[in-house]
């Protein structure tokens, strides 16, 4: 199946029409597509049924199901994105998962660095002087101050290893859609990536119990 007959087939799950002269189904069609299977995830597994390799984009999505609390969907308004309350998480669990997201990304970089120029952001990450917890709502205020060096090496790493064509990529929208967080989008989709490891995992482990995590001043801010 290519790109544009997956997508027809997305928009049919989805119950719309596709006029039969649309050549180029865009991407940002599908935004918020997940959304559509809140809170339990029933019937998500039709989305992958037509990829080789469905299951394993399946067995990843699913986890953002699970994070939902049923009961946030029983009133009128409902949540827009995959949000999930912050839980009583220890401070050396949280501090933990954040060096161990740090150690994934050395170890992606190290991966990259005979074809990438990554040396600048091995320097920023060798020189992380701490992993810090901060209080509750004060994160944002954080990241409008963020390092970006990282962020941006990450972003070439993933666009150097995207196959643009394949059809996975009409849910490039979708996948951002979840939590408006690149870093979760390329979490859920790693496979398609031909990488090593797994580095977003202790990321994403942080995302689920309701916190965030950001570059920031040479260290790394845990937050809620």
């Amino acid at each position: 199946m290519d790109k544009q007959s997956y997508a027809r087939y997305l928009l049919q799950l989805m119950d719309e029409e596709v006029d039969s002269d649309e050549s180029d189904i865009e991407e940002a069609r599908f935004y918020g597509y997940f959304q559509m299977y809140m809170p339990d995830g029933k019937g998500i597994e039709a989305t992958f049924e037509p990829l080789e390799d469905g299951h394993a984009y399946l067995q990843k999505v699913l986890q953002i199901y699970e994070m939902l609390d049923p009961n946030d969907f029983s009133g009128p308004a409902v949540p827009g994105y995959f949000t999930s309350k912050a839980g009583n998480v220890p401070n050396e669990v949280l501090v933990d998962y954040g060096r161990q997201f740090i150690q994934g990304l050395k170890d992606l970089l190290l991966e990259c660095s005979g074809k990438m120029d990554v040396e600048g952001s091995v320097d920023y990450l060798l020189g992380i002087e701490e992993v810090r917890i901060v209080p509750p709502g004060s994160i944002d205020g954080i990241r409008q101050q963020y390092d970006p060096e990282i962020y941006e090496t990450i972003f070439d790493i993933i666009s150097e290893q995207t196959e643009y064509d394949e059809p996975i990529e009409v849910l490039d929208e979708a996948y951002y859609s979840i939590a408006c967080d690149y870093w979760i989008s390329y979490y859920l989709q790693w496979h398609r990536y031909r990488l090593n490891g797994d580095p977003f995992a202790a990321y994403f482990e942080l995302y689920r119990r309701g916190y965030s995590a950001i570059f920031s001043e040479n260290r790394l801010y845990i937050g809620s």
